[in-house]
């Protein structure tokens, strides 16, 4: 298969489970023999729909240590990639994160050698102990002083905020806020003007019509909100918005809320995770008995917003109290969901008691 003509495998496969980062693809891979194999693709091919915000770093770190494969070949990428790096780092830096000795050993070499050092160097500041790379200054000051400073650099950002002083670096540039624009209305006061402009699919303010009714709109605006999910449905190639109209349906409620519910099952298979924790608050809202086999599989999501709404709103059996100690106890886990696992458990006991 080409790069052209590739294409996400079906959901119903664990290939293309783990390519969505969907918790049954993870859950699964721990009895697959294949599953070495399948992880080290979704590492190799970054398979998130909108890379800025889609989460897979914990998800595959966590397979890559749960299934004990070696990290070579994940390092190896970092040396062969001609530009964007974030992917496999973000699963290196997450193992790093738990502790792997050749994972923090690997990075802090990369970074003396490594051509994208300074998106390492960045990437593990950000997330480890101060003390596990505070003793790389010299070493970037090195690469700094025979090559410059590379495009990847970002002022103000760890490490260079605490090395304020011993590097000559450039200034962060002030930011910029722009003003909204005045001939536009905004808030409530545009409701009016919204409802005229959703009135043609066709118009240029079509989408800034449908994100004003979503936050503001009233019971008259929901077939609006319903035809806009249609409208996102004949556009396969953009994935993104979904969240806004459902958030707008669930707040109005009623009979055109409900009607929705097969849209939301459906989306919790798309390849854009980012907004996967809406739609299981959106379930959570319209249908919370019927949600217990999502929030059970959402303890093993790519996305921290879907483990965070799954720890705390999950039935508490044996299997999942299991999984909640695994989530408190994983230094890999984000600090909010740990927490959140921690909190869940203590109410669980006082319950018992």
């Amino acid at each position: 298969m080409s790069v052209d003509d590739w294409h996400y495998l079906p959901t119903r496969t664990r290939a293309g489970a783990l390519q969505r980062g969907l918790g049954r693809g993870a859950f699964r891979a721990r009895f697959d023999p294949a599953a070495p194999d399948l992880v080290y693709a979704c590492v190799r091919r970054d398979h998130r729909w909108f890379a800025p915000f889609d989460e897979r770093g914990v998800y595959l770190a966590r397979l890559v240590r749960d299934l004990a494969l070696p990290v070579g070949p994940l390092v190896a990428e970092l040396y062969t990639a001609d530009e964007d790096v974030d992917h496999v780092l973000a699963v290196l830096t997450a193992l790093g994160r738990s502790g792997a000795d050749e994972a923090i050993e690997c990075l802090r070499r990369y970074v003396g050698i490594g051509p994208h050092w300074i998106d390492v160097l960045q990437s593990i500041a950000r997330d480890w102990p101060a003390n596990w790379w505070d003793d790389l200054l010299p070493v970037a000051a090195d690469r700094l002083r025979m090559s410059g400073v590379p495009d990847a650099f970002l002022p103000g950002a760890l490490p260079w905020r605490d090395w304020t002083g011993c590097l000559e670096l450039p200034m962060a540039l002030p930011s910029v806020t722009l003003p909204h624009d005045p001939c536009e209305p905004a808030g409530p006061d545009a409701v009016p003007a919204a409802r005229r402009w959703v009135a043609e699919a066709d118009s240029e303010r079509y989408w800034r019509g449908l994100t004003v009714l979503a936050d503001h709109g009233d019971e008259s605006d929901a077939p609006a909100l319903l035809a806009g999910l249609g409208w996102l449905d004949r556009r396969p190639d953009d994935l993104c918005g979904y969240d806004r109209l459902l958030a707008g349906l669930v707040r109005i409620g009623g009979d055109p809320a409900h009607a929705a519910l097969p849209t939301i099952r459906r989306l919790w298979f798309s390849p854009h995770s980012y907004e996967r924790a809406s739609y299981l608050k959106a379930r959570l809202a319209l249908e919370p008995a019927a949600c217990d086999g999502a929030l059970a599989e959402g303890l093993w999501d790519c996305e921290s917003g879907v483990r965070l709404l799954s720890v705390r709103h999950v039935t508490a059996d044996a299997r999942t109290r299991r999984r909640l100690e695994y989530l408190r106890d994983d230094p890999i886990e984000e600090p909010e969901v740990s927490a959140a696992a921690a909190e869940r458990l203590l109410l669980e006991d006082a319950a018992a008691a």
